[in-house]
């Protein structure tokens, strides 16, 4: 478990790495982490574009440059999707994704009154989509083991 202190808020609070469905978080978080991450996939994996920079416009999230300077505007106080490192060549787009939960709602646990568990979580992963004419690209997710830590430092 990281805690992290969100500066620009000035609050403390307690996050975790979400490694899918089985990651010991309760069920309002997890679908918190839905909202963000079933819209971000169904472009990535069911693209309306078919050529590399189409398709990274497409794909919906806060761009970031990289420098910790501008990490501070990213607006993640109530999660979010963050794109960076994206790259594209005439046949491969590449795309790095950081998504963040946000503040768990503070409604009773799926299983009952009391929550014991992390108040946000967050992901990232690398996304690489070869493109060939006439055919539908070939879409490679790879789950990192670490996020940016300049990132991970904006989940409240």
């Amino acid at each position: 478990m990281v805690c992290v202190i969100v500066p620009a808020a000035a609050l403390a609070g307690c996050s975790t790495k979400y490694q899918g469905y089985h990651s010991g978080i309760d069920g309002v978080l997890w679908r918190q982490v839905a909202s963000f991450e079933d819209p971000v996939s169904r472009t990535l994996f069911v693209p309306v574009a078919n050529e590399p920079t189409g398709y990274l416009d497409d794909v919906g999230g806060v761009r970031w440059d990289g420098a910790a300077a501008s990490a501070a505007d990213l607006r993640l106080e109530d999660g979010g999707v963050v794109l960076y490192d994206l790259s594209s060549t005439e046949s491969i787009a590449k795309l790095s994704v950081f998504i963040s939960s946000g503040p768990r709602s503070d409604e009773p646990t799926d299983e009952g009154p009391f929550y014991n568990g992390p108040s946000a979580v967050f992901t990232c992963f690398g996304i690489e989509a070869r493109f060939r004419a006439e055919a539908t690209p070939s879409v490679n997710r790879v789950i990192f083991d670490e996020c940016p830590a300049t990132l991970v430092m904006t989940v409240p």
